[in-house]
């Protein structure tokens, strides 16, 4: 089973409420997969099942190219004034190497330091302006 931390909450424009958490991947296959989410109609009763991998440690950006970090923890979202989901914003460590629209690797392949390197993303969601991280 999975274990879950750093969780956050919000309403979204139907008055639902939606909990992001960093489902720990200590016995989860894949680790990847690090996304937890669970749903509410009134806050204090929560879906039985969370949802595992509601989003994972590849980065998409805007140019096509991508990175597959180890860990991505602390995720929030950040809701517009009509309720709908615009950013996510999650803190990332142990991104490795840096990928092209095609999957290459990207100069040396160590885009970012590793695991000793950490980084605060805001990635904009599907249909929230352009797609994508930046």
């Amino acid at each position: 089973g999975h274990t879950g931390e750093d969780p956050s909450v919000f309403m979204d424009h139907r008055g639902n409420y939606h909990m992001l958490f960093n489902a720990l991947p200590y016995k989860c296959v894949p680790k990847w997969q690090q996304g937890g989410h669970a749903w509410s109609v009134d806050g204090v009763n929560w879906s039985p099942q969370p949802r595992i991998g509601a989003f994972d440690t590849t980065i998409q950006f805007t140019d096509g190219s991508s990175i597959k970090c180890e860990r991505r923890e602390r995720p929030q979202m950040v809701v517009g004034s009509d309720g709908r989901p615009v950013a996510l914003v999650s803190g990332v460590t142990g991104c490795p190497r840096a990928l092209d629209a095609g999957g290459s690797i990207i100069g040396n392949g160590r885009f970012f330091r590793g695991a000793d390197d950490c980084f605060t993303l805001v990635q904009r969601m599907m249909g929230a302006g352009a797609n994508g991280a930046t």
